[in-house]
């Protein structure tokens, strides 16, 4: 196609160009008559003048040879390299032709002037230069001599001779000039008609060519057409999506196999030109929109009338920028709606089970900005889900704590310790664990809090009690210690002592009866403070308990006086019991012997420790009284508690004084004075008081004395129990006893000895340590095994556990003598099968009493 266009568009200039060229070339024709006859009119003229003499006749000669010199002008400029177009057009139009025919001439001879065509024209229109010259130099050489009076001078009869010479020569050169133009004119006319014919015979088998191949490229095309409609409707069938397109009046111009599929149609026929609009149930939809729509969720509607959803898109046609349709895709969604009503349901539960949990759960994007805040997380931070989702984590997470940057991976239940920021600006501690979750392209950091104020609160207080316990723990070491340690030594005093009171051998003259006196009142003052430290430190680390029972007042009242008679007796005190009647106050020894109540009064206490505070506070109402003094012991009964008074006439205590009374080892002044105290009495009382539900208070007046107030809770009084005569103890029958005691402390080892010396019944053997103990044992197994429960190389219980463990041994019948007096202590060797538990110092009567015993029951 391209060609045939060429080729008619070279018919149409060669055309013009042959147009152009003639009309140039006619020109010249009409040039060289106009220039021909110039000359013959010059001719005529110069021969008017050579005879006449006419000025007239002159100036017509030299306006005729102003045409082919005017030619001549032209012609000799457009022969110049870089012609003056200017001169040579004004060149043309002086030599008499017309300016229409001006550009033509010039045309023709620029570009023919050499060419083979116009070479022997323009050759005979040169030649005639020379005869305008020689014309233009005779006309002027006889005007001279004419214009001088010499008509018949020789240039004037040479002009004359000369000019029909010069008219023959003008002539030749017309014709030679009219024949060359006319030769050229008619080459030139061959040589167009020609190429004319060249170029439509060319252009003819071009068109044929041409009409042959278009047939050939139709064919080849239409057969393409099919072909990629074809294929273009097997890719359209291929698509699983439903496609149709349609018209500017949504009108269906062809549907898919998927679509008819989808739609229930057996053939494209029966959707095409349907509004498929209506046909689906899209009234509303307008598919004519210049724009590309997406939706999702739609419904449409089944040839049998039901409907599914649809995922729909549709892209406008257009045809440079017009909308001429559209072309609609969509497919059938319905599980995934049914998976995405599953999912909305599984994260409908999910948030309540997030809501139900009692932790904090934050759940935060790759940005940190919250997504998921449930309602414990709305308790912790005192801020509402609708508040929080959406703003940045660091709001309520000091610098966003642990969380991982985005793209780095954390390990899923690990702990860590952050700071949470509540709504009012509080500060608190927090528990978190992180998890995270990859779901589509988002990373969402989970983090499940919990504020642990009370967990560190909690074990602030477990740290302290840990603390607390371990300094008790060592204090209680300490202590235990300290008592073994004191007790050892002063079960050698002690015992030793008693030993010589009741010597009957060498019995103590009064003087050393005074001094074992001395001994026995150092060593009993001495076990007193050992003992109430001892209480007094179970008591503040809480390892003392107390067994309440309902205990008769009056009863632990005349045990506790008996207890201390014998200081009564030597500081000359009257004791008084204002709660009796009829009662004797002559002395003491009457009034141990006479408390008895008419009317009963129970108390809930535990027995021992209430005959303790009893004991306590009238030994020191005694100690502290003035000689001859009294101590009132009263009670009274009101609002079902019972008030236990204890008054004495002693000197009295200062009011400033009185709030220093319970600091422990605080005696006031009193160390300076001849009256023996450990400072800790009152201290313990008051604690064993406060152990028991009552409470110890003390009020005094300088110079008047001090009273002593017990407050109690009233106990029912118990059923009366019949009483049963106890046996007396039978004499010591006769017989034998084998006696092995382990004691590492030779001291203690022989007053044992001497003690056991005095029933020749029995026979001792001494151990100095456990594993002598263990190999005298299993040589000759005794009946009674004493042992101390230090024994340098093992303890007590792991000689009574290696006892136990064997066969010859397990029978021997172990009695524990030792310095530990801890009740935890003498529980545990009881739970070890010792039988018994005699604490240093030991009592030898006690002692004996356990002989005597173990030999009856032989």
């Amino acid at each position: 196609m391209t060609v045939f266009v060429c080729m008619m568009l070279l018919q149409v200039t060669v055309a013009a160009f042959s147009i152009e060229l003639l009309s140039a070339v006619r020109s010249y024709v009409a040039g060289e008559s106009l220039y021909s006859k110039g000359q013959k009119d010059a001719q005529i003229y110069l021969l008017d003048y050579a005879e006449y003499h006419r000025e007239e006749d002159y100036r017509r000669f030299v306006a005729a040879l102003a045409v082919p010199r005017g030619d001549r002008t032209a012609r000799v400029e457009l022969q110049k390299d870089n012609p003056d177009i200017a001169v040579a057009q004004r060149g043309f139009i002086e030599g008499g032709n017309h300016p229409a025919d001006v550009g033509g001439l010039i045309w023709l001879f620029r570009w023919f002037h050499r060419s083979s065509l116009m070479a022997e024209a323009i050759a005979a229109w040169t030649e005639g230069d020379r005869i305008i010259d020689e014309m233009q130099r005779l006309a002027e050489r006889a005007r001279e001599r004419i214009q001088a009076g010499e008509p018949d001078a020789p240039a004037v009869r040479e002009m004359l001779q000369r000019a029909p010479q010069l008219n023959r020569e003008i002539t030749a050169l017309e014709a030679r000039f009219s024949a060359e133009l006319g030769v050229a004119s008619r080459r030139t006319q061959q040589l167009l008609i020609g190429l004319n014919v060249l170029i439509a015979a060319v252009l003819t088998v071009t068109g044929l060519v041409f009409v042959r191949y278009t047939s050939r490229i139709q064919a080849h095309t239409e057969a393409e057409v099919i072909r990629r409609q074809e294929s273009l409707q097997r890719l359209l069938d291929s698509i699983a999506e439903g496609l149709y397109g349609v018209d500017l009046g949504g009108r269906c111009t062809f549907a898919n196999r998927a679509a008819l599929r989808l739609l229930g149609y057996d053939d494209e026929a029966e959707l095409i030109g349907k509004h498929m609009a209506t046909l689906l149930g899209h009234d509303g939809k307008d598919e004519r929109a210049p724009r590309e729509s997406h939706a999702v969720g739609d419904t449409v509607r089944r040839r049998d009338g039901s409907t599914f959803p649809v995922e729909l898109r549709q892209h406008p046609v257009l045809d440079e920028g017009v909308v001429q349709g559209a072309v609609v895709t969509f497919f059938d969604i319905s599980e995934r709606v049914r998976m995405q009503d599953a999912l909305r349901r599984g994260e409908l539960r999910m948030e309540r089970l997030v809501d139900a949990v009692t932790d904090g759960v934050i759940t935060v994007d790759e940005e940190r900005n919250i997504v998921v805040f449930n309602r414990a997380a709305e308790t912790l931070f005192g801020v509402a889900a609708a508040d929080a989702i959406g703003s940045g984590i660091d709001r309520y997470i000091a610098g966003g704590g642990a969380l991982p940057a985005p793209g780095t991976p954390r390990t899923a239940g690990t702990l860590h310790e952050l700071t949470g920021k509540r709504a009012n600006g509080e500060a608190f501690p927090l528990e978190a664990s992180l998890s995270q979750l990859q779901i589509d392209d988002r990373l969402l950091t989970t983090v499940v809090l919990r504020d642990v104020t009370a967990l560190h609160m909690a074990n602030a207080e477990r740290q302290a009690r840990l603390a607390l316990e371990a300094a008790s723990e060592a204090k209680t070491e300490f202590l235990s210690r300290m008592s073994h340690e004191l007790r050892t030594p002063l079960n050698a005093v002690l015992g030793f002592a008693q030993l010589l009171r009741v010597d009957t051998k060498q019995p103590p003259s009064a003087k050393q009866m005074q001094r074992i006196e001395h001994i026995e009142n150092a060593g009993a003052h001495l076990l007193a403070l050992v003992n109430d430290v001892l209480d007094l430190s179970r008591v503040e680390s809480g390892e003392m308990s107390v067994t309440e029972e309902a205990v008769d007042l009056a009863l632990v009242a005349e045990e506790a006086s008996t207890m201390i008679s014998p200081l009564v007796t030597q500081g000359g005190i009257e004791l008084i019991n204002s709660s009796l009647p009829d009662a004797d106050h002559a002395g003491l020894a009457r009034f141990g012997a006479t408390l008895r109540r008419a009317d009963e009064v129970w108390v809930l206490a535990d027995r021992v420790r209430l005959r303790q505070v009893l004991v306590n506070l009238l030994s020191n109402a005694v100690k502290y009284n003035r000689q001859g003094g009294s101590v009132a012991l009263s009670w009274k009964v009101a609002d079902r508690r019972c008030e236990v008074t204890i008054a004495d006439t002693g000197c009295g205590i200062a009011p400033e004084d009185l709030q220093r009374l319970f600091e422990p080892f605080n005696r006031l002044g009193a160390e300076a004075s001849r009256v023996e105290g450990t400072g800790i009495g009152l201290v313990l009382s008051r604690r064993l008081m406060r152990l028991m539900g009552g409470e110890l208070t003390i009020g005094s007046a300088v110079g008047q004395g001090t009273t002593a107030t017990l407050t109690l809770r009233l106990a029912r009084a118990p059923a009366p129990v019949r009483a049963v005569a106890s046996p007396s103890r039978p004499g010591v029958l006769g017989g034998s006893l084998d006696v092995l005691y382990a004691e590492d402390n030779e001291v203690n080892a022989e007053l044992v000895r001497q003690i056991v010396g005095l029933r020749p019944a029995v026979t001792l053997r001494i151990a100095e340590n456990g594993r002598t103990a263990l190999r005298m044992a299993h040589e000759r197994p005794p009946e009674l095994m004493l042992v101390d429960m230090h024994l340098g190389d093992m303890t007590g219980l792991e000689l009574a556990h290696a006892l136990r463990s064997s066969q010859a041994t397990q029978q021997i019948k172990l009695v524990a003598l030792s310095a530990d007096a801890l009740p935890e202590q003498i529980e545990t060797a009881m739970s070890h099968g010792f039988e018994n538990y005699l604490t240093k110092p030991v009592d030898f009567r006690q002692l004996l009493d356990l002989l005597d015993d173990h030999i009856r029951l032989r």
